[in-house]
């Protein structure tokens, strides 16, 4: 999915037109939940999405959701990542 099909995607499904996120380099948070859900795409480095029984890291191109309430830790490479993302 590229930024422009992504961005629809996103008016689509109601999550709004979104936003850049930068995040910093070798970021790592606890496990938590949010009262939003997320849609998000990978635009530079890597991000990966820990919960409970899958550890997954998302590369530019690649796209994740995360729904409320949903157990999860977020972790960043050496890079740090830029994400384009919703909230709903």
């Amino acid at each position: 999915m590229n930024e422009v099909e992504f961005k629809q995607a996103l008016l689509d499904e109601g999550y709004g037109e979104g936003e850049r996120l930068d995040c910093e380099p070798n970021m790592s948070n606890e496990l938590h939940t949010h009262e939003f859900s997320a849609f998000a795409m990978v635009m530079r480095g890597e991000f990966t999405v820990v919960r409970e029984n899958e550890t997954v890291t998302h590369r530019p191109g690649d796209i994740c959701r995360v729904p409320a309430g949903t157990m999860h830790a977020e972790q960043t490479g050496a890079e740090g990542a830029t994400l384009f993302i919703g909230k709903k």
